[in-house]
């Protein structure tokens, strides 16, 4: 039972992999190339201030860093982090914006409403939603499920964390984030 398990994680892993990296090689036409995406809102709309954010301009905008995670409904490694992101937002939300991105219709992992679906089921809290954007696989340089960047206050990358992250090891990239950017 434990080997056709594995055996089934690794086979969604390869899957997943090879997704990334054939809409890796696909162009979006109109694409800034810069990492910049609108977010449409699935839920933590009140956090900044509506249904949609353009992420250059939330970064703009925001005061405190933020915690970027690219994610995808159908990626087990994705759906066993949410719970700890979640308690991490519930800690650390007055200090840290957490952004949650479902990019599972570029990945093959996922669907719009798949998504949405996913955050309500969890009772995830934090800014989470889709873009439109598919450039945004190649712009972040996403390559596995998740992937989740921690950013200074001004945009710049504080640190990356590749793969589902557990409890402490976020607790401990989180309070890194935060002692970074005191001031």
């Amino acid at each position: 039972m434990h080997l056709l398990r594995t055996k089934q994680l690794l086979i969604v892993l390869t899957l997943m992999s090879v997704a990334i990296a054939l809409f890796a090689c696909s162009s979006d036409e109109g694409s800034g190339n810069d990492g910049d995406f609108v977010l449409n809102i699935y839920t933590g709309g009140s956090e900044v201030g509506g249904d949609e954010v353009v992420f250059d301009e939330l970064i703009a905008n925001e005061d405190r860093p933020i915690l970027l995670n690219f994610w995808a409904s159908n990626c087990p490694p994705c759906r066993a982090e949410m719970p700890a992101l979640q308690a991490a937002w519930n800690e650390y939300g007055d200090d840290v914006l957490f952004v949650g991105v479902d990019v599972g219709p570029y990945v093959s992992l996922g669907t719009y409403n798949g998504g949405r679906d996913l955050v309500e089921e969890f009772g995830i809290t934090y800014v989470t939603g889709n873009t439109l954007n598919r450039s945004v696989i190649t712009d972040w340089q996403l390559q596995n499920m998740p992937s989740t960047f921690l950013l200074n206050d001004d945009g710049r990358v504080h640190d990356i964390v590749v793969g589902a992250i557990s409890n402490t090891r976020l607790s401990e990239k989180v309070r890194s984030l935060i002692s970074a950017n005191a001031s």
